[in-house]
């Protein structure tokens, strides 16, 4: 990902209604920043994330907040070395998380498959965690600003997560007369 230095985003929020500092954080997370202390985080200095910021900081503002955003061209080298390792840190429990969701999804499919439970139903079902899966790795991948080394693992899962539902679902297909 090219981009150019490091945002660094700190906020102060009124205590109530604690719903905006709820929406505020979830949001931050989402973007994918990484909290360096309570309410300052940092992110790297792209297009897209200076926008969804700037948008963030009028929420707050609109709240009765306050924002400080600083574009910092660069970090010393020991910080932005320990920077990209949390931020990868923070990627990797996640990778690790869907890879141990998507074993389950597969888990699923096998014994769906040893119990010839071949229906409508079961494709239905399973077409909508496999939908969830790869929305959820879009997601992570968004935020995974500097490859970590679990992105190829969870692409390969998800990729095998497609072809046995595939390959269940014409089972069904058979099982039901269809081919």
């Amino acid at each position: 990902m090219g981009f150019n230095g490091w945002i660094i985003f700190a906020y102060k929020i009124p205590s109530e209604p604690s719903s905006i500092r709820v929406r505020v954080w979830r949001n931050l997370k989402s973007i994918g920043v990484h909290y360096i202390q309570q309410s300052v985080c940092i992110c790297p200095n792209t297009k897209e994330l200076l926008k969804r910021l700037k948008k963030l900081e009028l929420l707050i503002v609109e709240n009765g907040g306050e924002i400080t955003l600083l574009e910092v061209e660069k970090l010393s080298k020991k910080s932005e070395e320990t920077i990209l390792e949390e931020f990868n840190q923070e990627r990797t429990l996640e990778y690790q998380e869907f890879i141990e969701e998507s074993e389950k999804f597969l888990n699923e499919i096998e014994n769906e498959t040893k119990k010839a439970n071949f229906s409508f139903r079961e494709i239905e079902e399973n077409e909508v965690e496999l939908r969830r899966l790869k929305n959820w790795l879009i997601k992570i991948k968004k935020r995974d600003f500097f490859q970590c080394q679990l992105q190829k693992q969870a692409i390969t899962r998800i990729e095998e997560c497609e072809k046995t539902f595939d390959n269940f679902t014409e089972k069904v297909y058979r099982s039901e007369g269809i081919t």
